[in-house]
């Protein structure tokens, strides 16, 4: 069933877990996601990143993907994921997406502000949820280009997230707090007392907390920080890299060439079993096992 985000996070919080949000450029990233959510029975998140349109415009790939969500046998919503421009957040809603990530964060404290609250007036009119980004998030090609960076110049300010929550009225806010960005090989630390701080301000204007960039995390910093409160954890590489091995043991396995579909269903299974493994990880000990979802289709 297709649903917006703010339905889930509050479930999520009633039973203290948090939801994946799978970053899903093409058909088969979204085939994965639903297949590995009914498996497990649990509500999810995926949909697309406006800087991956190029391999699904989201006009012509965002129905097929709305679709998909009101099929599936558990709560989905179709999320998309730093939209920067109101015409491109406009074209998701318009395909059918139930919520939106209203990026901002290049901009002034001010400018995001201003940009944020407008898109959440009329986003909110339609019952779509809306996220914001306080801080910002580097990525791993800053970090190699500048090694010595100093990534805590990136990170949230709990006084600035407040005033931001207050006058936006958003539902959930991207905080930076030590992830980065695509992030495959070094290993990022998290500032578990800023998080602290940023969970207080969370409680204080009942909004939800979100990770980026958890893909370089090790699972017990994932762990530990779910019980500060996060509420949506974004997952693309840890996903997207889990089809490459799947595929070359296949390729070396194989006496004859394999046709591209058959190396697809490989890739696609592979990164069922990586989404399976994050639900798990995300669920905090929750069983999903025996959950019905009819307050979620009232």
């Amino acid at each position: 069933m297709l649903v917006n985000m703010k339905s889930i996070i509050e479930d999520a919080e009633k039973n203290n877990y948090c939801v994946g949000m799978y970053t899903s450029p093409s058909l088969p990233f979204a085939e994965a996601v639903i297949a590995a959510a009914e498996e497990m029975n649990a509500p999810v998140m995926f949909g697309q990143a406006q800087v991956w349109d190029r391999y699904g415009a989201i006009d012509k790939y965002g129905p097929i993907m709305a679709d998909m969500a009101r099929k599936a046998k558990v709560p989905v919503c179709l999320h998309l994921d730093h939209g920067t421009s109101v015409s491109y957040i406009m074209k998701a809603i318009k395909a059918g997406y139930t919520s939106v990530m209203a990026d901002y964060s290049k901009l002034s404290f001010k400018e995001n502000v201003e940009n944020v609250k407008k898109i959440v007036e009329f986003c909110h009119a339609a019952d779509v949820s809306v996220e914001g980004l306080c801080g910002r998030m580097p990525n791993v090609w800053q970090l190699a280009d500048d090694p010595d960076m100093d990534i805590t110049e990136f990170f949230t300010d709990p006084d600035e997230l407040r005033e931001f929550v207050k006058v936006t009225g958003v539902d959930a806010m991207t905080v930076s707090f030590g992830t980065v960005h695509n992030m495959k090989v070094s290993k990022p630390m998290l500032d578990f007392d800023l998080l602290k701080k940023l969970k207080e301000v969370a409680d204080e204007c009942n909004f939800a907390l979100v990770l980026h960039g958890s893909s370089g995390v090790e699972d017990n910093q994932i762990k530990e920080a779910i019980k500060y409160g996060l509420r949506k954890i974004n997952v693309y590489t840890r996903l997207s890299i889990a089809a490459q091995p799947a595929m070359e043991e296949a390729i070396k396995a194989s006496k004859e060439p394999l046709f591209f579909h058959e190396l697809l269903d490989i890739a696609q299974k592979a990164m069922k079993e990586a989404i399976k493994e994050s639900i798990k990880l995300f669920s905090n000990g929750y069983d999903f096992s025996n959950r019905t979802y009819e307050e979620f289709a009232q």
